[in-house]
């Protein structure tokens, strides 16, 4: 026993005082590595309580566990210490982030970034373990593979506040001087406390956290200018000088989680989607799931009113029926995602008000903090959004009812030349269902250009206001067609043959697109970036002979990670937004008008179905490794449907004063 506390405290005197001098030297705060001073005093007087016969499996228990206890370790001496983890033979595990620099990058920059990203907290730097990518001949960036050791993960999860399950169940914060209270399952190890997802985030938050110090005014060898406690990192990305940060898939895992994904006899692995893809993910394939599920009532009553009658002596009653089966659905999600929320650990969540990404302006004081930071004036933001947004917008619903009423028109002449019962009367609408599908992913490029040009200062002000006008321009582009039939012309039978023509098309079309294109560009891509892209192959062989120079390691040539890079850095990207917008045009086809055509929600149910292992399938196939989000509901999109249910109400009750029974 005392042998054990010898190796311990030694250790433990050159944390104390070695560390505490230096952090003094630089004024940083003293910070403790792992095992933390308090872990190793718990263990410290963990072991004084043993007796040699009755705990002993206890102590062998602490010695197996990796990084738990360090037994034996040799005498650190000052060199050691400040020297990069790198270099301390660490075997380099699962590559959580690459990150590829522009072929211009100097190597100046590029060197000091590194040495950033490798070098000890005390001094600014994140202990991150550092290969690149060996060249080949098709090499046109230098490509940089990062990863951390378990120990390491667990301390940055500690100093972010993760939210972690303990032994007795609870939900709480995690710590790593408790680190045993977190293994609430005898067959877990070190590694199984942070799940793929987690260790995605904390690496991409740890780049995050590489702040510029009093004295680094710009980045070395750009004109890239920092202020003080700016992230490095995402200035970088601003000035294009890192041009793409990204993880690679874990194939095991994938392919364990695509093989019960996509069965369409399996209920969604939820939680597993989650632990792989993070909460936003998971958070959207729960609410599809659920949405999919309560569309079985409207359903079942869709074909009740269906056998009932094919007059409108029903609409009052299913008028009524959606409204309530509306505010029902919407209030039994906020329960199920709070339900998740805890689970995650993600309930307690706030929006920190720090600047996004892309947020630019010209450098000054803080009037509170005091800090150099960019700021924007608020008048301009205002500009932007009341004189050029607005317009632009404006101009976009102009065309779409432009396009409705010309619609009309054509119908009105066909009918004309060729009778009322003509097939090619059909033409018309088919043919605006398919400038809906195409002008559509137009006006999601649209709301991003618009909403960067606005320069919001955080991403939660960001992703409102770019949500905000896609509701209204797809409101417009989907819906204003559907208002001028029910309230302008008062053609019931009309509008039931076009909302469904338009529903039937617009997700036909959809499904084609958004599966079609990622499976193209999978197969074909790599072969045209050989094709068109030129090679830098001989500038880049004197670059890595500088990194050599300076102990950054390569990757073997035949590591599979190279090669699988290379398949998939060409891969489309996925984020959620496109999926939630494809749910908020079906929810609005399935609530304003469906009283009039009782199947709507028959076929909006088969196209889920179908959806959540197209979506599953082409997730775990044709998609880069997403960056996994925490979040602990879906965001400005609950406000979205809340709105469109708002206004199903009064298109509701619209129909029911016009129909024949009512009046």
């Amino acid at each position: 026993m005392d042998d054990i506390k010898e190796n311990l405290i030694p250790n433990l005197h050159f944390a104390e005082n070695d560390e505490e001098e230096l952090a003094e030297e630089i004024g940083l705060p003293a910070r403790p590595t792992i095992p933390s001073l308090l872990q190793r005093n718990s263990q410290i007087n963990l072991l004084e309580k043993m007796d040699h016969s009755g705990e002993q499996n206890k102590l062998n228990e602490l010695r197996n566990r990796k990084g738990t206890v360090r037994i034996n370790q040799p005498k650190v001496t000052r060199q050691d210490k400040a020297r990069p983890p790198d270099d301390e033979q660490e075997p380099f595990g699962e590559s959580l982030m690459l990150l590829e620099f522009g072929e211009n990058a100097p190597v100046e920059a590029i060197q000091w970034i590194m040495d950033k990203i490798r070098g000890r907290r005390v001094d600014g730097g994140m202990e991150l373990m550092v290969r690149k990518e060996p060249l080949s001949k098709d090499s046109k960036t230098i490509i940089f593979h990062l990863s951390a050791t378990h120990m390491k993960l667990l301390e940055i999860a500690d100093d972010m506040g993760f939210m972690k399950r303990t032994k007795s169940g609870i939900i709480r914060n995690f710590n790593v001087a408790c680190l045993d209270e977190f293994f609430y399952d005898e067959s877990m190890a070190l590694e199984d406390i942070l799940t793929p997802a987690d260790r995605q985030i904390i690496v991409k938050h740890a780049l995050e956290t590489i702040k510029a110090a009093d004295d680094e005014h710009r980045i070395p060898g750009t004109k890239i200018i920092l202020y003080h406690g700016q992230s490095i990192i995402q200035a970088a990305q601003s000035a294009e000088l890192i041009t793409n940060l990204y993880s690679l898939h874990d194939k095991r895992t994938l392919k364990e989680l695509r093989h019960r994904w996509i069965k369409p006899t399996r209920v969604q692995p939820i939680d597993e989607i989650r632990d792989y893809f993070g909460e936003s993910v998971g958070m959207y394939f729960s609410f599809l799931g659920f949405y999919t599920y309560a569309l079985v009532v409207p359903t079942v009553f869709g074909f009740l009113q269906l056998g009932l009658s094919e007059e409108t002596e029903t609409v009052p009653f299913f008028c009524v029926f959606y409204v309530v089966w509306m505010k029902v659905f919407l209030e039994l999600w906020k329960r199920k995602s709070s339900s998740h929320a805890y689970r995650w650990g993600t309930i307690t969540m706030t929006n920190l008000d720090e600047p996004r990404p892309g947020y630019y302006g010209k450098l000054a004081r803080d009037p509170i903090t005091g800090k150099w930071t960019p700021q924007y004036p608020k008048w301009k933001t205002y500009v932007q959004m009341y004189c050029v947004t607005a317009p632009i917008i404006m101009l976009c619903m102009g065309i779409a009812a432009f396009v409705t009423i010309f619609q009309f028109y054509v119908e009105a002449y066909l009918a004309e030349l060729f009778g009322p019962d003509a097939y090619i009367l059909y033409l018309p609408s088919v043919v605006n269902a398919i400038y809906i599908a195409v002008s559509t992913l137009a006006y999601d490029r649209l709301a991003t250009y618009l909403t960067d040009k606005e320069n919001h200062r955080t991403q939660s002000q960001y992703e409102r206001h770019r949500v905000n006008k896609l509701i209204v321009l797809e409101f417009v582009n989907n819906f204003l067609c559907l208002f001028y039939i029910a309230f302008i012309l008062q053609d019931m039978k009309m509008l039931k043959t076009q909302l469904m023509m338009q529903l039937i098309v617009l997700q036909f079309l959809q499904n084609v697109f958004e599966n079609l294109y990622p499976y193209l560009k999978k197969k074909v891509g790599l072969k045209i970036v050989r094709l068109f892209v030129k090679s830098n192959y001989e500038k880049l062989k004197l670059a890595h002979e500088s990194y050599d120079e300076m102990g950054l390691r390569s990757l073997d040539e035949d590591d599979p990670r190279v090669v699988q890079n290379r398949k998939e850095t060409i891969l489309e990207e996925y984020n959620t937004y496109d999926d939630y917008l494809e749910l908020y045009i079906q929810f609005g086809y399935v609530v304003l008008f469906s009283s009039v055509a009782p199947l709507t929600a028959f076929w909006a149910i088969l196209n889920n179905v179908i959806e959540i292992r197209l979506d599953a399938y082409k997730l775990c196939s044709f998609f880069k490794r997403p960056f996994a989000r925490r979040t602990k509901n879906i965001g400005a999109w609950q406000l979205a449907f809340e709105t469109l249910a708002v206004i199903s109400i009064l298109t509701n009750c619209g129909i029911l004063y016009l129909s024949p029974h009512m009046r």
